[in-house]
C-alpha cells in the first residue's frame, strides 16, 4: 500500500509513464521532498520513490510549487539568438527564416516551429556570442598561491582540488563586461570563497575586489573597499548545501564593471540581479578560490569558463520600443528605426534582413552584426492571457514557456501552450515545472506529511 499525500484539486493534469528520475518537489511554503519522480497519473496525482518511505508516495499536485527534474546529462547551449513571445515566454532558438505572415525558428527544445507574426512581441539577435577567455583548468603552474601555500591546491584530472585551507588565484585579464563560470563540489559542507574582479593583492591590506561566500549559513556576495568601510553588503542568498543534495553546483556571475551591474545564477538559473552603489567600482583583472577545509573535507571546481558578457540585450530590452503599432530595429550601436521587417532570409551562410523604414523610399538589407533587437508590431490584446494561471516550464537551454497541460510519456514531453497548441519536446531538455505566480496554492498539512515519510 503506497502513503497518500493529498490535496484537493488539480491545477494541470500531468501524466508520467515509466520513466524514472531524479526529483525534488517543493510546496508553498518551505516544505521539500526528494526522490525519483515515478509517474504522474492523469489526474495529477504525482507517485515518488522516497527514501524517507518504505513505499512509494502519492501527491496530489494541487499542493505543489514546483518539481525540479534534477541533472541532465545532455548539455544544452546558448543559443545566438531569442524569441519572446507576445505572453512574456522566452525561447533561445535559431532563426530559419521570416515572411510576412510566419517566423520559422529551430530550438533546442521544441525542434522545428513556425510561429505566427501576431504572436511575437521581439527577436534578440546575435548578442549571445562571447569571447572565451580561459577554459581550464589546465596545470597547476598557472595559478599562482597566496602565502606561499602550494600544498593545499592541485590540478587532479582536469579538477581544481583543495585538502585543507588556501588560497588561489589567477590575474584572467578580466574586461569591463565579464562572466566567470565554474563547478563546485565539496565532500561534507562547504567553506568557500571565490573573488572576482581582484587586484590580486594578498598582504592583508584593505584592496577594492568582490567576493562570493558560501557556507552552511548560506550565501553572500559583498564588496571589499579601500575607503573608511572595508566591507559593504551586496546580497544575501538564502540557498544553504542542504538544498543542493548531490553536493555540487554550478555557480556564475556577469559583471558590468561600469553600471556596477551583477548577475548571479546558480545551477545555469538566474538567482538574482544586483546592483553596486559603492563608489569605486573593483577594476582588478583576477579571480581567486579560498578554501577553508579540513583534510577530510576536500573543495573540488571544474569547468571553469571566464568569458567576455555582451549585455546589449538586457539594455536594449529595457529601452523604450516606441511606436507599438509598427515594428522597430535595434542596431548594435544602439540606433532605432521604425518601420515593417520585411524578411529575415539565408544567403551564403549569412542572415540577412530585410527592413524598411518609415524615412526611407527602399528597403534595406542588414547583416547580423549590425542587428541587435526587433520589436513586432503588437496585436490587439488577448483575454486569454490576462486569465493563464497555469504552469511554467523551465529548460536547461534557458528559457521557459507557460502550460496548461502536460503529459509526459517515457523521454518524451508533450504539452498544451496557450499560443502554439500542442508540442512534444525530449524530457531531458525540462530543467523544472512551477506553478505561476497568479495561481494560489494550496499550503500542505505538514503534519501529514511528515507522518507519511516516516
Amino acid at each position: 500500500m503506497t502513503g497518500m499525500l493529498n490535496f484537493n484539486l488539480s491545477l494541470c493534469f500531468l501524466s508520467i509513464a515509466t520513466f524514472v528520475g531524479a526529483a525534488e518537489i517543493s510546496f508553498s511554503g518551505k516544505n521539500k521532498i526528494s526522490g525519483e519522480l515515478m509517474a504522474m497519473d492523469p489526474d495529477g496525482t504525482v507517485t515518488l520513490n522516497a527514501p524517507y518511505s518504505t513505499e512509494p508516495i502519492k501527491i496530489n499536485p494541487d499542493g505543489i510549487q514546483k518539481i525540479d527534474f534534477g541533472k541532465s546529462d545532455i548539455k544544452y547551449e546558448l543559443l545566438e539568438q531569442n524569441l519572446t513571445l507576445i505572453n512574456g515566454d522566452s525561447l533561445p532558438v535559431e532563426i530559419r527564416s521570416l515572411d510576412d505572415k510566419v517566423l520559422k525558428v529551430h530550438s533546442p527544445s521544441m525542434g522545428e516551429m513556425n510561429i505566427s507574426r501576431e504572436l511575437i512581441n521581439s527577436l534578440e539577435v546575435g548578442i549571445f556570442s562571447k569571447k572565451l577567455i580561459y577554459k581550464g583548468p589546465n596545470e597547476i603552474g598557472e595559478w599562482s598561491n597566496a602565502k606561499d601555500q602550494a600544498t593545499e591546491w592541485a590540478v587532479d584530472d582536469n579538477l581544481l582540488v583543495s585538502q585543507g585551507s588556501g588560497t588561489i588565484y589567477r590575474d584572467m585579464k578580466l574586461p569591463d563586461n565579464y562572466s566567470v563560470r565554474f563547478k563546485l563540489k565539496w565532500e561534507n559542507v562547504p567553506n568557500f570563497k571565490f573573488t572576482f574582479g581582484d587586484p590580486m593583492d594578498f598582504k592583508g591590506a584593505s584592496v577594492n575586489r568582490y567576493y562570493f561566500q558560501f557556507n552552511r549559513a548560506g550565501m553572500q556576495i559583498r564588496r571589499e573597499s579601500t575607503g573608511n568601510q572595508r566591507y559593504f553588503p551586496i546580497a544575501q542568498i538564502a540557498r544553504t548545501p542542504q538544498e543542493f543534495a548531490a553536493k555540487e553546483l554550478w555557480i556564475e556571475v556577469r559583471v558590468n564593471r561600469k553600471n556596477g551591474r551583477i548577475e548571479l545564477y546558480l545551477d545555469d538559473r538566474l538567482q538574482d540581479k544586483y546592483t553596486d552603489n559603492y563608489p569605486n567600482t573593483p577594476s582588478g583583472t583576477g579571480i581567486s578560490f579560498h578554501a577553508e577545509a579540513a583534510e577530510d573535507n576536500p573543495l573540488s571546481i571544474t569547468n571553469i569558463e571566464i568569458s567576455q558578457w555582451d549585455d546589449r540585450a538586457d539594455r536594449h530590452r529595457a529601452e523604450e520600443r516606441g511606436n507599438l503599432k509598427e515594428d522597430a530595429v535595434i542596431g548594435s550601436n544602439g540606433e532605432r528605426f521604425g518601420g515593417r521587417i520585411l524578411s529575415i532570409t539565408n544567403v551564403s551562410d549569412r542572415r540577412i534582413y530585410r527592413f524598411k523604414s518609415n524615412f526611407q523610399a527602399e528597403a534595406m538589407d542588414l547583416p547580423d552584426s549590425e542587428v541587435s533587437t526587433i520589436y513586432f508590431a503588437a496585436a490587439a490584446p488577448d483575454k486569454k492571457l490576462e486569465e493563464f494561471k497555469g504552469l511554467s516550464l523551465f529548460f536547461r537551454g534557458g528559457g521557459s514557456c507557460q502550460v496548461t497541460k502536460c503529459s509526459f510519456n517515457g523521454d518524451k514531453v508533450n504539452i498544451f501552450h496557450p499560443l502554439l497548441g500542442e508540442i512534444q519536446l525530449n524530457r531531458s531538455a525540462v530543467s523544472h515545472l512551477e506553478r505561476n505566480a497568479s495561481a494560489k496554492p494550496i499550503p500542505p498539512k505538514v503534519d501529514k506529511l511528515q507522518k507519511t515519510i516516516r
